[in-house]
């Protein structure tokens, strides 16, 4: 019995959490708030400071995530760090007007790292 109101609480909190994210319940500081247009000008751009510190804030946002899931969204092997870039380009690329934290939001649903 125990175990089944811990696994009923646990769902109760995940449901919770999901539709507080969905809703996006948390402000998204800095580079993440910009349109992905921001991101494709960014990888066309021979700054390579800018590019990284898009690069950056995507990876640091995916770290993130991960530490606060317990780990559980992706590895290594699932998709590397070329990997990350690459689908956030070509999202960026088809969703010019979306921000760059909804891209990485979308990459996070992929993954299965969604609650």
């Amino acid at each position: 019995m125990r175990q089944g109101a811990l696994a009923a609480m646990a769902m109760a909190a995940a449901a919770l959490w999901s539709s507080a994210a969905s809703a996006q319940s948390y402000v998204v500081w800095g580079i993440g708030a910009e349109r992905c247009a921001a991101w494709v000008d960014a990888k066309r751009s021979s700054d390579k400071v800018q590019r990284a510190a898009y690069e950056t804030w995507a990876h640091g946002f995916l770290t993130g995530a991960g530490f606060e899931r317990g780990g559980a969204i992706m590895t290594k092997a699932s998709m590397d760090r070329d990997g990350v870039l690459k689908w956030l380009d070509d999202y960026c690329e088809a969703n010019p007007r979306m921000s760059i934290e909804r891209a990485v939001v979308a990459l996070l649903g992929r993954l299965g790292g969604e609650k």
